[in-house]
């Protein structure tokens, strides 16, 4: 799988590394080609991480072949926390969040946010096998900044309809 690492918040040409990344997997943003996303579930490219998973807790899985371009995973652990997982069709990233009893969603955790033991062994098996955890700022960002197509990266990554779960106030 070639994919590039994600560029970093911060830097001089992220939108343009973002943009190469996206035009990697959709050809051209203004009419994106999704024709490669049952290729991706075929593939089962995570099967691996999501196996080192099922260890930790109850997995089940939340991905919509025709909204999604990512794979969506629900973790029940047996502590009563609950989290969304999604990890991209695109490349090597994905988030996760805390699920609420009330059915809310947090902000995407990072291993810096993460205050509890479940998140943590979530994010060793990702950063074991390369994958990048995004946060909301990030993933709130549109791009192309100043187009028409434009939409937040959250949706070029993980569901193409719809606004991201955890809402966009940061």
């Amino acid at each position: 799988m070639d994919t590039l690492p994600a560029p970093k918040l911060h830097r001089g040409n992220m939108e343009k590394k973002w943009i190469k990344i996206l035009e990697n997997k959709f050809g051209s943003l203004e009419a994106p080609d999704y024709s490669f996303v049952l290729d991706e579930i075929a593939k089962k490219r995570y099967a691996k991480v999501v196996g080192e998973i099922c260890k930790k807790c109850t997995v089940q899985e939340d991905t919509d072949e025709n909204y999604d371009v990512s794979f969506g995973y629900i973790l029940s652990f047996p502590s009563g926390d609950s989290y969304l997982l999604r990890i991209s069709m695109i490349g090597p990233f994905a988030f996760l969040a805390q699920l609420g009893i009330d059915g809310s969603v947090s902000m995407p955790i990072l291993r810096g946010l993460a205050h509890d033991e479940a998140s943590i062994e979530i994010i060793e098996i990702f950063e074991s096998h390369g994958i990048v955890l995004l946060d909301a700022e990030i993933l709130n960002a549109d791009f192309p900044r100043l187009k028409k197509y434009a939409k937040p990266l959250y949706q070029w990554l993980f569901v193409d309809e719809g606004r991201a779960p955890w809402g966009c106030e940061l």
